[in-house]
This record gives structure tokens, C-alpha cells and sequence, in this order.
């Protein structure tokens, strides 16, 4: 029979630990594990590198996670696209967040600190090389941000779907190049035109 301090001590075990706590720890993993992967790519850490940043232990990692894969699959869905698949208002309004989306996105920041930025141009060669099930999960979410992105452009709405893949191709490309050259004009230049191509195609 359960002694009354036994039921004391599971009482206060419940208090200690909220039931979002799993939620919540499995969000810290993802988010560190989405800036290690940026960094990294996903073959340069491992499960115990990645633990290790979100600061749980291994085991904990694999309490959320099968193994790493999951964990790209899982950063891929909570991160591709954002924050502009997220955005709320007019189309107005969404279009003018698209503009300056991309003066954020195409800029010397974003080259420069890979870490907190797209997981596009980061993770897209991974994901590549990764389970027909990662690169489902890319589609859907790829296929979801040219959604959004086609229905504020202005212009013809016979090609607002083909300009929506322009603009995220030239978003993406531009920095996975100038990120492959050394800093300077050369891929300032990059940026700026494919920026410009960008604004551009808006309409």
C-alpha cells in the first residue's frame, strides 16, 4: 500500500515538472539544433554536438527526436520560409513585408551570419541527400512560401506563379554565391542584382 509521504513526494514531482514541459524542451532542442545545422550542415555535428547546444544530454535528444534526421525534417518544417509565411494584412501590406523581406534576406548580414538566418541556402544541398520523407516535408513547405509569396504580386496573374519561384531562386542562389566568394565587390555586386532582379519581379 502507498504510504502517505509516497504520495506526497509524486505530488510534488507533478508540480516540479509542468505538463509542457516535453513541449517545451523539444522547442529548445529544435531551435539550437537549427543553428548548429546552419553552421555546421548536417553531417559536420553529430547528436551529442547537437544536445550539447540545445544544453540537454543525449538521451533527451533522443526522447524528441528518433535521430537526426527527424531533427532537419523537423527544423525544415518550423523554419523554411518564415517569417514571411507567417505574415498577416492586405495583400498590401504582405507585399510590402515581401519587400522588405528581401532587402533583409539579400544583404551582407545575411551572408555574413548563416546561423540565424534561412535554413534555404543552408540546408537545401542536405536536404538533397536526405530520406524521401525530408524532402517531402521540403515541398510542402517550399510549395507553401510560394503560395504566399504568388498571391501579393502584382502584374499578370497568368505568371505570379512562375515570378514566385523566380524570386525565391534568386533569393536563395544569390546568397548560397555570395557566400562561396571571398568579401568584397564581387559579391556585394552579386546581391545587389539579384536583389534588384527580385524587387523587380514583384510587379
Amino acid at each position: 500500500m502507498m504510504q502517505g509521504h509516497d504520495r506526497q513526494n509524486i505530488r510534488r514531482l507533478k508540480v516540479r515538472y509542468p505538463p509542457d514541459q516535453k513541449a517545451k524542451a523539444k522547442e529548445a532542442i529544435l531551435r539550437a539544433g537549427a543553428q548548429a545545422l546552419r553552421v555546421n550542415g548536417f553531417n559536420g555535428i553529430g547528436v551529442d554536438g547537437l544536445a550539447a547546444a540545445a544544453g540537454v544530454t543525449s538521451g533527451a535528444f533522443y526522447s524528441n527526436f528518433p535521430n537526426k534526421e527527424s531533427l532537419l525534417e523537423g527544423v525544415i518544417e518550423a523554419f523554411l520560409g518564415k517569417p514571411f509565411v507567417d505574415s498577416t494584412g492586405s495583400v498590401a501590406e504582405r507585399r510590402e513585408v515581401l519587400k522588405q523581406w528581401l532587402h533583409e534576406y539579400i544583404s551582407a548580414y545575411h551572408r555574413e551570419n548563416p546561423a540565424v538566418g534561412c535554413v534555404m541556402p543552408t540546408l537545401s544541398a542536405d536536404v538533397a541527400r536526405a530520406s524521401p520523407a525530408v524532402q517531402q516535408t521540403y515541398q510542402l513547405k517550399m510549395t507553401e512560401l510560394i503560395r504566399k509569396v504568388s498571391t501579393v504580386l502584382g502584374g499578370p496573374a497568368a505568371n505570379r506563379e512562375s515570378r514566385a519561384w523566380s524570386i525565391v531562386a534568386l533569393m536563395v542562389g544569390a546568397i548560397e554565391i555570395a557566400r562561396a566568394m571571398p568579401d568584397g565587390d564581387e559579391a556585394n555586386r552579386a546581391m545587389a542584382y539579384a536583389l534588384e532582379a527580385a524587387i523587380s519581379l514583384i510587379g
